[in-house]
């Protein structure tokens, strides 16, 4: 892809025509010329040829829109990207069928105009390779980055209980990293050994394949795969971002989700996590102080042109004071809460056990609300509870006949003493 790529502009109306052209001027576009529809922009787009066309669609409809077709016929490689006034979501499919890449609605801001316009080269680029076979088509998983600017924010109880949802409802593979270089606790809260960790993967990058990695593994009572961190924080300094860039794509081609837990600070692993990642769930409490750090960690996504729409917000209530709070976290963080996790008292309780509340106890509230953040999370449309069910929430006398399983998941035994909540050696799959 150019450093500076070529683009024509195509708007009938002259004020807006220069007010696009300073933004991308100022984005580091070089701007090749500008015109209005029809034949125009017809004569513009055949002596220029540009990489990308930006045009603008208002009325009278059918002159833009046969404008758009006509530049489309004379540059059939060059992706056109649209802004307009118009919202209406059949004249944005319109647009669509003659040939748009994007469509972006006014205002226009100058970073989204320039996202769209890299993005589209960037699958053009990737369009053309795929013509002349140099991509290798293969299967690849969803990275889930579970991300947060501080420590103490339920981060790891997030990825262990999203990770075990995932296996349990969607019935497809989950590999859970722990990335937490300076505390990982993922198998300390899935009650797992730790003789084999990411730091034995260490290794040049030819040898980190699917055996070595598969090595590493240690499959959970629950169907969850795990590699876990190493127990000293010293073994992390043979580790560098190359390591995690290679076993998380060896991981991503043999399993469905990739869930990356990581620590409350930014390094050179984070960074790689952020960046490999296909959602980023940006975990914060609702406490001040929290949001502050969020809001710094949003700021610093965008000064590196992050991707917005693979960010979540997710609000984790670790405690009853959070579920008093009246502040708008919405206005605060500038950004829509993707989902929110209501406290649940049970989480301590399960986690002593060493094992995740979805497993443990799938009726209370915390693990009905990872339930359904796992089918956000794999775009599966949660069944609605029939009227029994929705009685039985609201009845204690119906809830009662239930309150047993509530304890336990199914095939796993209440914890009647200290032994048995230890896993016996055969659960440790190798």
């Amino acid at each position: 892809m150019a450093r500076n790529p070529k683009v024509i502009i195509i708007d009938q109306d002259p004020s807006s025509r220069a007010e696009t052209q300073r933004m991308l001027a100022l984005s580091g576009f070089a701007v090749m010329g500008a015109s209005g529809y029809g034949m125009e922009a017809m004569t513009l787009a055949r002596e220029t040829n540009p990489e990308v066309v930006v045009v603008a669609l208002e009325e009278p409809i059918a002159r833009s829109l046969q404008t758009v077709e006509s530049v489309g016929d004379v540059l059939p490689e060059v992706p056109i990207i649209a802004y307009s006034s118009i919202g209406d979501p059949a004249y944005i499919r319109r647009a669509m069928q003659v040939g748009v890449k994007d469509y972006l609605v006014a205002p226009l801001q100058d970073e989204d105009l320039g996202r769209s316009i890299n993005a589209a080269l960037a699958q053009e680029e990737r369009r053309q390779q795929r013509l002349t076979g140099e991509v290798e088509p293969q299967a690849y998983g969803t990275v889930v980055t579970v991300f947060g600017a501080k420590g103490g924010i339920g981060k790891t109880t997030i990825a262990t209980n999203l990770a075990t949802a995932l296996v349990q409802k969607t019935g497809q593979s989950v590999a859970l990293v722990d990335l937490d270089t300076r505390f990982g606790d993922v198998a300390i809260l899935m009650d797992m050994p730790t003789d084999r960790s990411i730091s034995d993967l260490a290794l040049p990058d030819e040898e980190i394949d699917r055996e070595a990695v598969q090595s590493c593994l240690y499959t959970h009572g629950t169907g969850v795969a795990i590699l876990p961190s190493p127990i000293r924080p010293s073994e992390w300094h043979s580790i560098h971002p190359g390591h995690i860039e290679k076993l998380v794509s060896v991981l991503a081609t043999t399993h469905d989700y990739v869930l990356l837990d990581t620590p409350g600070t930014f390094n050179d692993i984070v960074s790689r996590a952020l960046e490999m990642c296909t959602i980023l769930l940006l975990t914060a409490t609702p406490d001040l102080a929290s949001l502050k750090d969020t809001i710094l960690a949003l700021e610093m996504l965008r000064s590196w042109s992050f991707p917005t729409e693979k960010v979540k917000i997710v609000i984790n209530h670790t405690n009853d004071a959070h579920g008093d709070a009246r502040v708008d976290i919405r206005r605060v963080l500038g950004k829509e809460v993707f989902w929110s996790i209501p406290y649940d008292r049970n989480i301590t309780q399960t986690t002593q056990l060493g094992m995740p509340i979805v497993a443990a106890k799938p009726k209370a509230k915390a693990s009905q609300s990872f339930v359904e953040l796992s089918y956000a999370i794999g775009g599966i449309r949660s069944q609605p509870k029939g009227m029994l069910e929705r009685l039985g929430d609201r009845i204690p006398l119906l809830g009662k006949a239930q309150a047993e399983p509530e304890t336990a998941a199914e095939g796993v035994p209440e914890p009647v003493s200290e032994a048995s909540t230890t896993p016996a050696p055969e659960e440790w799959i190798k």
